[in-house]
């Protein structure tokens, strides 16, 4: 075999085992961020016990690829909150705005603002009269909801 065959091989190889290493990662990410399993009323019994009011947690719940550290964000205003974000996201907010409009369709480009949604990282882009919640990490689309009142 040549050495460029062998070269090739071994590049194959080697793409191949990191492909295997990505997906045993996200799978198990994906299985660690899922519930407990457990009834609601026993969840609800747990959470309580560990001193987590109903109130305390905003809906939607969402999961994003990047964890916002506590306290990050505490007592700062949005601006400086986003400032001090920034340097956790790999998504840029023009690949944000890009998501939401592929998600949403073409409309009006209001705020985007990054920000920490229940410990995650996220970008809000405001397009055509919805609030599109874009993953900071993975540029998914989290979550799409009407801005308007709510009920």
């Amino acid at each position: 075999m040549s050495l460029s065959k062998r070269l090739y091989l071994v590049i194959g190889l080697v793409a191949l085992i990191a492909l295997a290493f990505s997906a045993v990662t996200l799978t198990s990410s994906l299985t660690s961020a899922q519930d407990t399993g457990q009834p609601c009323d026993q969840q609800d019994d747990a959470d309580d016990a560990a001193g987590e009011d109903a109130d305390d947690v905003q809906e939607p719940q969402l999961n994003g690829s990047i964890a916002v550290p506590e306290g990050q964000d505490e007592g700062l205003s949005e601006a400086d909150e986003a400032a001090a974000l920034a340097p956790l996201a790999t998504v840029t907010p023009d690949e944000a705005i890009a998501a939401a409009a592929q998600a949403e369709g073409p409309g009006d480009l209001g705020k985007v603002e990054l920000e920490n949604e229940n410990g995650s990282l996220v970008y809000s882009v405001e397009i055509g009269g919805k609030d599109v919640k874009v993953d900071a990490g993975t540029g998914a689309v989290l979550h799409i909801e009407s801005d308007g009142p709510e009920d």
